[in-house]
């Protein structure tokens, strides 16, 4: 039996990667292949929802990676059709403020080793970092004996594989082939013809919703990140929904 090209797998990968690199203004081939590629939900909305202090990110097993995570109160756009996103807190940062808090002297000193990126001074650490400096110093930071901002979620990593394409994908809202692709209709000239050249029809009305740099559901930085692209430059594609009230960021890490 010969197989439909419009839903088998290595066709459905090089539709994807065609339509990402119109999107991109930039083949896929062009970044590095054995890098690790991240989507990060950040943003203004962790904290108006209080997500960013859900426990239920602490759980052991949510921490460590073993299982992901939902929230309803995080989505890429409020449309019917869009998978449900699903968070990694083991590869996701925390920010932790040890201020007030009486932590033994040596998990201060291995969590500031483990510090990823420091923000005002406060460490962001992993998610899998911060369940084995926990459980090897016997910290609990669910504790009600702790102040209130000791910890929070600071960037929470949408589930993907790491490659690029997946990373693009779980971005966009696109599930596991094309049954999963929801249309929008079409927009003005401008955006038409930033994905004019996606070859496949139902990734091309699926997209409009992601390459709109004025939308203010979900806007795309297409020229600041395209014209700011430089060999120290991470940032592989941003979004910004709800005026401001979030950010989708696939950036490349580790390297």
């Amino acid at each position: 039996m010969t197989s439909n090209p419009s839903t088998s797998g290595d066709d459905w990968e090089s539709s994807l990667t065609q339509a990402f690199g119109v999107l991109l203004d930039r083949p896929l081939s062009d970044f590095p292949p054995d890098a690790d590629y991240a989507v990060y939900y950040s943003g203004n909305w962790l904290h108006e929802t209080e997500v960013y202090r859900d426990p239920a990110w602490l759980a052991e097993a949510v921490l460590t990676g073993r299982e992901t995570i939902t929230s309803e109160n995080l989505m890429l756009l409020d449309e019917v059709g869009y998978p449900e996103l699903r968070f990694d807190a083991s590869r996701s940062l925390f920010e932790i403020d040890p201020s007030g808090a009486d932590f033994p002297a040596a998990f201060l000193t291995d969590l500031v080793a483990a510090d990823r990126a420091a923000v005002d001074d406060l460490p962001y650490v992993l998610g899998a970092d911060l369940a084995r400096l926990t459980a090897r110093h016997g910290v609990d930071l669910t504790s009600p004996e702790l102040p209130a901002g000791v910890w929070c979620l600071a960037k929470a990593r949408i589930n993907s594989n790491g490659t690029l394409l997946d990373a693009l994908r779980v971005a966009t809202g696109i599930g596991d082939g094309p049954h999963s692709l929801v249309p929008c209709k079409p927009r003005d000239a401008e955006t038409e013809a930033a994905i004019a050249a996606v070859e496949h029809a139902g990734l091309r009305a699926h997209l409009r919703a992601f390459c709109d740099s004025s939308s203010h559901d979900l806007r795309f930085f297409y020229d600041d990140i395209r014209d700011s692209r430089g060999e120290d430059d991470r940032v592989v594609a941003e979004w910004e929904g709800a005026v401001d009230q979030f950010e989708i960021t696939v950036e490349q890490i580790g390297r």
